[in-house]
């Protein structure tokens, strides 16, 4: 299918909304992979360390939604900036509390704080930029380079200088991102009166109707698909974020070395997410969703598979990688061309949802399965268990008539 040429839009517009998801696309990666490793030092049991991880992504779970139409509502912009100020001061608490209850406050706090300032990014590629994949490729490019460089970075602060210079270089790397979404010009993301108009406390507050309105979007085919997929997706995404690291560090890999695997996986996906507007030319995006996301869960699953050979673990988190980042310009695309511009922010957040449901609960489920049959067999558990509901993503896809065959779908 042929793809309609992006219409021009500004460097200097493109370069700040890329700049603002630079950083807090990359800092789940980063957190997962320190925080991780804080938490082997405090505590041996599975269940607590999945759960501290997966607690970064509850409160985004509850407050996505709202934090979406609140985008809709008063302005992408407005909302960015003040989470991107958050971002920047949460890490410096994490070495002064090293009880599991505040590690879990603080991850939820931290966790919403970075999701909404890469929601705003997300919102304005379909708002700005009409959801063209060939723009939102080039983002997907250049937050994947950061999640090359910041595990990368970060692992070898922590071995050379500690915990304390770890998390003061993770508040450094999150101002990246506050002073991109400072940069974003304000006039682009006004597509109505009420995002201009003077904040209420009433705005503030989190109405049950949203909720109703950004779930009834899934109704729409293809809306449907992307959430599928996503769930998916972002199961793979939370096993490599939580137990591959502790995988990797019960058979002796330091944290330079594990962040070398996670960087090197975050530079492919840079590059695959190029190839994503081009390859949709040739292959629906529904089918390509769906393919690409199946090679992303199976490269995750066989890790304990492996022997500990460095070089087939370089070469499967690589192909998911490149995977990675094929599949995450296509699902945001099909999302912002299903939806309105005054919808944007509600359907990212509508997304966003169900991909903190599955970052939140697939760690939890994970350390479970993992004090009843080990690390290694839970990564075949899990993968089986994400791998069956693609088998019904499929199925959908192959009965529903509207899917796979329009330009839309």
């Amino acid at each position: 299918m042929a793809e309609r040429e992006p219409e021009p839009i500004p460097w200097k517009t493109q370069a700040a909304i890329y700049g603002s998801g630079f950083s807090s696309f990359s800092m789940v990666g980063i957190s997962n992979l320190i925080v991780a490793l804080l938490l082997v030092k405090i505590t041996d049991q599975a269940s607590l360390i999945g759960l501290v991880i997966g607690a970064r992504h509850a409160l985004t779970l509850l407050l996505s939604i709202h934090g979406g139409v609140l985008m809709d509502r008063l302005g992408i912009r407005r909302v960015m900036v003040v989470f991107a100020c958050i971002s920047v001061a949460a890490p410096l608490f994490f070495p002064l509390s090293p009880l599991i209850p505040a590690l879990i406050v603080l991850q939820m706090i931290a966790g919403l704080s970075d999701a909404m300032v890469w929601m705003g990014a997300q919102a304005l590629s379909g708002r700005v930029m009409k959801g063209n994949p060939a723009y939102v490729g080039r983002m997907t490019f250049v937050v994947r380079l950061a999640s090359f460089f910041g595990p990368i970075g970060i692992g070898l602060i922590w071995d050379q200088a500690g915990i304390w210079p770890a998390f003061i270089a993770m508040s450094l790397w999150s101002l990246i991102g506050l002073v991109g979404t400072i940069m974003i010009p304000p006039r682009p993301m006004e597509a109505n009166e009420e995002a201009t108009r003077r904040v209420q406390f009433r705005d503030l507050m989190p109405r049950f109707s949203d909720y109703i309105t950004a779930f009834g979007l899934a109704a729409i085919p293809a809306i449907a698909l992307v959430l599928l997929v996503t769930v998916v997706r972002v199961g793979g995404t939370g096993i490599q974020g939580s137990f591959y690291v502790v995988y990797l560090e019960s058979i002796d890999f330091n944290a330079s070395t594990i962040g070398l695997l996670t960087g090197i996986a975050g530079l492919l996906a840079s590059f695959g997410s190029l190839g994503a507007g081009r390859l949709a030319r040739f292959v629906h995006p529904h089918w390509l969703i769906v393919l690409i996301v199946t090679l992303t869960v199976i490269t995750i699953a066989v890790t304990p598979l492996l022997g500990g050979v460095f070089v087939l673990l370089a070469f499967c988190i690589c192909l998911r990688g490149l995977c990675l980042g094929i599949s995450q310009p296509l699902e945001i695309s099909v999302l912002g061309r299903a939806l309105g511009p005054e919808s944007q922010g509600m359907g990212v957040g509508l997304r966003t949802t169900l991909n903190r449901f599955a970052s939140m609960t697939v760690p939890i489920v994970m350390g479970a399965v993992a004090d009843l049959v080990g690390i290694k067999n839970s990564f075949l558990v899990m993968g089986a268990v994400l791998l069956s509901i693609l088998i019904a993503a499929t199925a959908f896809l192959i009965l529903h008539p509207k899917l796979g065959r329009g330009a839309e779908g």
